[in-house]
């Protein structure tokens, strides 16, 4: 068909505009002058304190890949959809041909229905489900080799051209199979259930759907840290003694049951600062990276320490999971209001057609695209609450400041970004506001 025809060109276009793309950014000469700028921050006569020439060159670079990726991502998924290649992938999944005894190419299906039979309960062939799973690996690991040179440059290339990163080549490609593989895993099963439910509850899917999303998402935070991170980083308890009893006797004034406090080799990957907090209810567990504990002193780590406990203080992990469960459960209601209206119209057999799956991905990710301020404005709330538990809890509002101010150093962040980036992009208040803060803090005092 002719607008087959269209988008198969429009798609290979894309395709090549994300194969390119490095060299494009590289031509810049940005990456390439990273080294000979200072990364130290620098302030008005006023006091205001200002970015440092690095850290805004790092944004103008990869601002424009975000918002790369951000555009033809969509466009990409959609572009597949509407050439007929989803369809075209699943035809060819149905129909894969093997070689009789007499080496003669026939037409029999290599995957014959009866040699599946019907997964109990469900009533839908093991074959169905089968051709889910290996559409979604398949596709997944297209789009992830598309976007392997945009990634590499994106992270290998220009981490190293700001000095923010410590992997070698193979330890970047070794990471990244890791995630591949964890990715097509889950993917793979994800979809596959929620196909299979589509297709064995047609009205009614979502219900059962929700639940599954809700308990996935409670039992990957708890999981996370005990089976994924290990992978990729080497865990070990906290040694520092002292350091472990001003912890403890933090979380003690908290009224918080510190489950473990793990240290983390970031230091081989990345030479970022970091600490995070994960579980919830009576599995408490915070994270430090060792370039934390190496770069920055007790009372700083301190302060670090008690904004990861205000996030458990808030309940702000718990709270995700409500939202992000309450939020898909209606997407997916959503999902299967567009689906009964578009089947037909995308040439799909039903709704339940895994060839569908990338009109369903590029609907999720403008959705998520429009969403965005609003996660962003509650998760930049969030972390507000958790800098004023840090500076009620530490008493050290000067540490915090002081904090902030390094971060902008080490991490090369921008003090100040402009008004619609940080609605947009930043989960966190900007380092002016931070210190700002912790500064009327000390004054109030």
């Amino acid at each position: 068909m002719k607008h087959h025809r269209r988008y198969r060109w429009f798609l290979l276009s894309l395709a090549l505009i994300i194969l390119l793309s490095p060299l494009l950014y590289w031509s810049t000469g940005i990456g390439q002058a990273a080294a000979g700028l200072s990364a130290e921050t620098s302030r008005l006569p006023d006091g205001t304190l200002l970015s440092s020439p690095k850290a805004e060159a790092l944004r103008n670079l990869s601002l424009p890949m975000r918002l790369q990726r951000m555009l033809i991502y969509p466009l990409l998924l959609l572009a597949f959809q509407f050439s007929g290649g989803a369809v075209a992938l699943r035809s060819w999944l149905e129909h894969i041909k093997t070689h009789r005894n007499s080496g003669e190419l026939k037409g029999t299906p290599f995957l014959s229905s009866h040699k599946f039979p019907q997964v109990p309960f469900l009533k839908i062939p093991w074959l169905d489900l089968l051709i889910i799973f290996f559409f979604v690996l398949l596709f997944n690991l297209a789009l992830s080799l598309l976007y392997l040179p945009f990634n590499f440059y994106r992270s290998f290339t220009v981490g190293h051209q700001f000095g923010l990163s410590t992997l070698t080549a193979l330890g970047w490609f070794g990471d990244w199979a890791k995630s591949l593989l964890i990715n097509l895993s889950l993917d793979g099963l994800t979809w596959t259930g929620l196909y299979g439910l589509m297709r064995w509850l047609p009205r009614r899917w979502p219900l059962p759907a929700g639940v599954v999303l809700v308990l996935f998402t409670g039992v990957m935070v708890l999981l996370e840290p005990v089976l994924i991170t290990p992978l990729f980083y080497q865990v070990r308890p906290l040694e520092d003694a002292q350091l472990r009893a001003r912890i403890l006797a933090l979380a003690d004034r908290a009224h918080m049951q510190v489950d473990s406090v793990e240290v983390i080799d970031a230091s081989s990957k990345t030479t970022q600062v970091n600490a995070y907090f994960t579980g919830f209810g009576g599995a408490q567990r915070i994270v430090l990276y060792d370039t934390l504990l190496r770069d920055y002193t007790p009372d700083q780590i301190e302060v670090v320490l008690a904004h990861e406990m205000g996030h458990w203080y808030y309940q702000h992990v718990l709270l995700s999971i409500v939202g992000i469960g309450a939020a898909g459960w209606l997407g997916l209601f959503a999902l299967q209001w567009l689906l009964h209206r578009t089947w037909r119209w995308l040439g799909l057999r039903g709704p339940a057609d895994i060839a569908g799956l990338p009109f369903v991905l590029a609907v999720f990710t403008l959705v998520s695209y429009l969403a965005l301020p609003f996660e962003t404005g509650i998760s930049r709330f969030a972390e507000r609450q958790a800098d004023h538990f840090a500076l009620a809890a530490s008493q050290k509002p000067q540490a915090m400041v002081e904090l902030f101010e390094q971060f902008a150093v080490q991490n090369l962040s921008l003090v100040d970004p402009p008004a619609w980036e940080k609605l947009i992009f930043y989960t966190h208040p900007s380092l002016a506001e931070r210190i700002r803060m912790a500064e009327g803090w000390e004054a109030s005092q």
